[in-house]
């Protein structure tokens, strides 16, 4: 099995990379730079202490993914045995990614942090193209998906898809979800980054699967009454101030203390149908 690896450039996406080159063989890395960045959007609309509120936020998430992911973050390097190059925004799904990923002998493409796929990337490695998502598919699709659960006060929407890519957004085939282990003081960047080591290692299980039988068979995602599909233009930087005084009202520590009501509603696709991981950083 030789693996493409299709991320970005921000150190959980490194991360991410290094983490499946540790564990496989990885034949062709392509990183691309982000064309979106909801950290510098406007916030004159807010007051001052709100956008105080937004500038910690975001900084905050940078210190967290360094102390969860820092410690092996460093880019892949180009090589005879693994061909790496960065792209631009909006090149990723171009001939020039398929040809990189063909010279390599790519015969599986896994997805982390990138735009949508399209043709003609779209068509390679059929039945092998992989997704991690962050967020629980159906229940949350699109972008910012362990934002909006915490936004909307549902933590228990908060984990990973593993699923296989379509033409749609999240909507493939399931082959395994994640979920982390929320402890009463965390906060929203440790329940994120808890949630991304708990897709990585649902990724390598799959990929374990897959190496071992060949194949891969997913869960066709189920019609969900209360599914929610998020986008870059709905978020609004006001968002972030109305999470975090969830979070300080104590939603977390509620959670902790009743969430596994509310969890017992959700369908989680897993080895067992219902997978929790419990991951901590190093």
């Amino acid at each position: 099995m030789r693996i493409g690896v299709l991320t970005s450039i921000e150190t959980r996406h490194r991360y991410f990379a290094r983490s499946l080159l540790e564990r496989f063989q990885v034949s062709a890395v392509v990183y691309t730079r982000p064309g979106y960045a909801p950290a510098s959007l406007d916030t004159s609309d807010l007051e001052p202490e709100e956008s105080r509120l937004v500038a910690e936020h975001f900084a905050e998430r940078d210190q967290q993914e360094h102390r969860f992911f820092g410690h092996d973050a460093d880019f892949i390097a180009d090589s005879a045995e693994c061909g790496v190059e960065t792209i631009g925004p909006g090149e990723l799904n171009s001939s020039e990614t398929v040809a990189l990923l063909e010279s390599h002998e790519v015969d599986t493409v896994v997805v982390y942090g990138t735009d949508l796929i399209r043709p003609p990337l779209l068509g390679i490695c059929q039945g092998r193209m992989i997704n991690m998502h962050l967020g629980l598919s159906p229940y949350y699709r699109g972008t910012a998906t362990n934002f909006y659960p915490l936004l909307n006060g549902e933590p228990e929407y908060v984990g990973a898809t593993i699923h296989l890519i379509d033409a749609g957004i999240d909507t493939g085939p399931i082959l395994r979800h994640a979920r982390p282990t929320i402890v009463a003081d965390d906060e929203p960047h440790t329940i994120g980054c808890k949630a991304i080591l708990a897709g990585i290692e649902a990724m390598v299980s799959v990929l374990e699967r897959l190496k071992r039988d060949g194949r891969l068979a997913g869960v066709s995602q189920w019609t969900e009454p209360t599914a929610k599909l998020y986008l870059r233009k709905n978020y609004h930087p006001r968002q972030v101030v109305e999470m975090r005084r969830k979070i300080d009202s104590g939603m977390i520590r509620r959670f902790v203390q009743n969430g596994s009501r509310a969890t017992k509603a959700l369908r989680l696709i897993g080895d067992a149908e219902c997978h929790h991981i419990n991951a901590s950083p190093r």
